[in-house]
């Protein structure tokens, strides 16, 4: 899709959702509750080209794009899919799973949504535990995947 200036003429103000309204679905399943994820996150590499002899000029390609690992971060119960999961990824049991972050409005409808791919853990950080504190033991799962796609209305395609 091309931007073209009917793009950028204002319109009515929107909004912006609140980020802390969301909720992650793995395979289909909607795998609890998170308390925040990070990595949401691409970049496209410069690949910069120079001509011989010509010092003042230099030419900037698109290369590859890549993609950062997602940082799901969740409160413990004993019902954990997300550990079982990761538990079988340690036996070598690597079962890449689609998902999507699905960020929901003020009626808690899906408005927008980040598809991910070919997802599965590759990494676990358990709690820090203090007794001092009166904070929610919390967990982190760091998922590899294969590449992102934003949706707006929220559904996977």
């Amino acid at each position: 899709m091309a931007i073209g200036s009917s793009m950028l003429k204002a319109g009515p103000r929107a909004n912006p959702f609140k980020s802390y309204n969301f909720y992650v679905e793995l395979g289909g399943i909607v795998v609890g509750g998170f308390t925040s994820i990070e990595g949401l996150q691409s970049k496209i590499e410069v690949k910069t080209v120079r001509q011989g002899g010509v010092n003042d000029l230099e030419y900037k390609l698109p290369g590859q794009v890549t993609y950062v690992d997602l940082v799901l971060k969740a409160g413990i119960t004993a019902l954990d899919p997300m550990w079982l999961w990761y538990q079988a990824s340690m036996r070598g049991e690597i079962k890449r799973l689609n998902g999507s972050i699905y960020l929901l409005n003020d009626q808690g409808r899906p408005t927008v949504s980040w598809n991910f791919y070919n997802a599965w853990p590759i990494e676990w950080q358990g709690p820090s535990l203090d007794a001092a504190q009166n904070l929610v033991a919390s967990q982190n799962f760091t998922l590899a995947h294969e590449g992102i796609k934003k949706n707006i209305g929220g559904g996977f395609a």
